[in-house]
């Protein structure tokens, strides 16, 4: 079969299918810091590690989200593994929050340095 995503008919197909092609799909949290100190925390499905020697880690964000615009001004991204406990936490912190508001708070989660 022989499919280009960007063609799909979106009135039958509204998701992107290609986005399932991995199954199960965990989902990683990315935590990130700009210069000014703001915090951000998201939810992100397209994460991978990539190499052991060095230890690289990826994700993929589709458009300027906070998590990519901070790890590019701060310089460096932490990827978190949630577990089933954190289930609850997790999906409070994909809310759309306005830039400077903290999915940390909103999701009853402590920082760590």
């Amino acid at each position: 079969m022989f499919f280009e995503p960007h063609k799909r008919d979106k009135s039958l197909l509204p998701h992107d299918p290609f986005k399932a092609l991995i199954v199960p799909r965990p989902i990683g949290w990315v935590s990130t810091m700009n210069q000014q100190g703001q915090v951000n925390l998201a939810p992100y499905s397209f994460f991978n590690a990539f190499s052991t020697e060095p230890p690289l880690v990826g994700f993929c964000s589709e458009g300027a989200k906070d998590s990519l615009t901070f790890a590019k001004d701060g310089g460096e991204f932490v990827w978190n593994m949630a577990n089933w406990d954190l289930r609850d936490q997790m999906s409070l912190t994909s809310a759309p929050l306005p830039r400077g508001e903290s999915e940390f708070i909103h999701a009853g989660l402590s920082t760590a340095p």
